[in-house]
């Protein structure tokens, strides 16, 4: 149940179609408050906003309307929370960005203006090596900070894999949705939306009973970014969501990363790019994402050689990662070669560089090439 009326007074405006968050703020600004806003004739309403009759009408009509009836009883039945812009509740973050949604929907529990929050997105279709790396650098984030927020948009693939992450690792986690809470999209993800709403928070901007449209999606990624400080891309085709969310990170003032990938996969042409440009920082390890989102962070667990190289005998080492580290001191192997002189199938091969190139003890070269750091 809502008790605060100016929250309802939003929640009636911003159920009307055509009035957007620029709208009701220059509504805000022309009549000085929603109580002008309710109280003055239709007639009085056109004639200083200028808008459309069936928008003025709507909009004399709006505290009486069929649509806020019917949407209150949608909040008490799917038990949903809503903030409205002006509370203290809301998110600082949110609230600084442009065409900030005056109502959010939420379920769960979760202090908005509390702790670290940071965004991993990337491909629906991830590769193996792209959601075992993001579920590396998030285990190691939950170590190094452990108020960490992961916030992602609940998709299938990197989004996913974050969410899943943040939950292992003890981390609070956001999930922005493209649609109304009264439905989870996609349906594979239903029992993770539970688990988050115990550990953290689903959003949305959307009336409860919203379908997730396509063209909902952007909407929802400006979302993800304007609750961040910084947004990681995990992978990102060159024409795909994240690449979106990116563009929405720019927009926002946001610190953007991206993680480094083959230069002949399709998984990473889009983050490649944006490193490529100067749009993203690369990032090999955490402490890259840490030290521009937290002020005067300080890598006390790390310790260089006087080449600026992480010391080997500090790092310990799995039996494959070893075999994998003498294999690579004779030079540089393509992954096909990898497998066949250490036995290792390549579904988990994979996984195993990423996490050598995590401790700085490997790197990747075009052409799926690896290279020991000391070769």
């Amino acid at each position: 149940m809502i008790e605060s009326k100016t929250t309802k007074g939003l929640l009636a405006l911003w159920l009307i179609p055509g009035l957007g968050p620029r709208r009701i703020e220059t509504l805000l600004q022309q009549l000085g408050s929603l109580d002008a806003i309710f109280s003055t004739s239709a007639a009085e309403l056109a004639r200083i906003t200028g808008l459309k009759p069936d928008i003025v009408k709507s909009i004399s009509e709006g505290l009486n309307s069929k649509a806020l009836h019917q949407e209150l009883s949608f909040i008490e039945k799917y038990q949903l929370q809503v903030l409205d812009y002006t509370q203290a509740t809301y998110p600082n973050l949110l609230r600084e960005i442009y065409n900030a949604p005056p109502i959010l929907y939420t379920r769960g529990d979760i202090d908005f203006n509390a702790g670290l929050p940071l965004a991993f997105v990337g491909s629906r279709k991830a590769s193996f090596a792209g959601k075992s790396i993001c579920q590396r650098l998030i285990r190691r984030l939950s170590e190094l900070r452990p108020d960490t927020i992961i916030v992602s948009g609940l998709a299938l693939g990197i989004d996913s894999a974050a969410h899943k992450a943040a939950l292992e690792n003890g981390l609070k986690t956001i999930a922005v949705l493209a649609g109304g809470l009264s439905s989870i999209y996609p349906a594979q993800n239903r029992a993770l939306s539970d688990k988050i709403i115990e550990n953290g928070a689903l959003v949305t901007e959307f009336p409860a009973t919203t379908r997730p449209t396509a063209r909902n999606f952007p909407l929802r990624n400006r979302i993800i970014s304007g609750l961040s400080k910084g947004v990681t891309i995990v992978e990102a085709g060159e024409r795909s969501g994240a690449s979106i969310t990116a563009g929405y990170a720019l927009e926002q003032n946001r610190e953007l990363f991206a993680l480094p990938g083959p230069a002949d996969s399709k998984f990473s042409l889009g983050s490649n790019r944006m490193i490529q440009k100067g749009q993203a920082k690369l990032v090999i390890q955490p402490e890259d994402i840490l030290e521009e989102t937290v002020t005067d962070f300080y890598h006390s667990q790390q310790q260089t050689s006087s080449d600026g190289l992480e010391v080997k005998n500090t790092v310990q080492l799995t039996i494959q990662e070893e075999k994998i580290i003498e294999a690579l001191k004779k030079g540089a192997l393509h992954q096909n070669s990898l497998t066949n002189i250490t036995d290792i199938p390549v579904h988990q091969l994979l996984g195993i560089l990423t996490e050598l190139e995590l401790k700085g003890l490997i790197i990747s070269k075009p052409g799926s090439l690896y290279q020991s750091v000391e070769a």
